[in-house]
C-alpha cells in the first residue's frame, strides 16, 4: 500500500513554484531533445494543468527526430506567462461589493395561505 502525499490545489490566479518548477523542467527536456524526458513529465499529474495547445507542442517534441531544429515556442511563452502571474502583485483593481441586507417577509401561516380566487362566470 503506497501513502499518497498530499498535492496543495492549484491558484488559478498565481501559479505555485512547483508547478513552475515542473514547467522548466519541461522545457529544459524539449530543449535537451529529451523525448523519454518528456514523455515523463507528460504522464505527472501536474500535466493536467497545461492547455492543449501546449500538450499538442509536446507530443510534437516527444515524437520528433534528434535532428528537428524547431524551438518550443509556445511552451516557452506558456512559462514566461506564468512568471510573469507569480510575480505579479495581487490585484486591488476589483471594486469592494457593498452587501446590504434585505428586508423579508416573515413566512405566512398555513390558515393564512391565499387560495386561488375564481372569477365569476359571467351570466347571458
Amino acid at each position: 500500500m503506497t501513502r499518497r502525499v498530499p498535492t496543495e490545489r492549484m491558484d488559478w490566479e498565481k501559479p505555485s513554484e512547483r508547478f513552475l518548477a515542473y514547467l522548466d523542467r519541461l522545457a529544459a527536456a524539449c530543449i535537451a531533445r529529451a523525448p523519454g524526458e518528456v514523455d515523463k513529465l507528460l504522464r505527472m499529474r501536474l500535466s493536467s494543468h497545461l492547455p492543449r495547445a501546449i500538450l499538442d507542442e509536446m507530443e510534437f517534441f516527444r515524437r520528433a527526430r534528434a535532428e528537428n531544429l524547431r524551438a518550443p515556442l509556445k511552451l516557452m511563452r506558456y512559462v514566461h506567462q506564468m512568471r510573469q502571474l507569480a510575480s505579479a502583485p495581487p490585484d486591488t483593481t476589483q471594486l469592494p461589493l457593498e452587501l446590504r441586507e434585505r428586508e423579508v417577509a416573515p413566512p405566512m401561516n398555513e390558515t393564512r395561505r391565499r387560495t386561488p380566487t375564481r372569477r365569476p362566470e359571467p351570466s347571458d
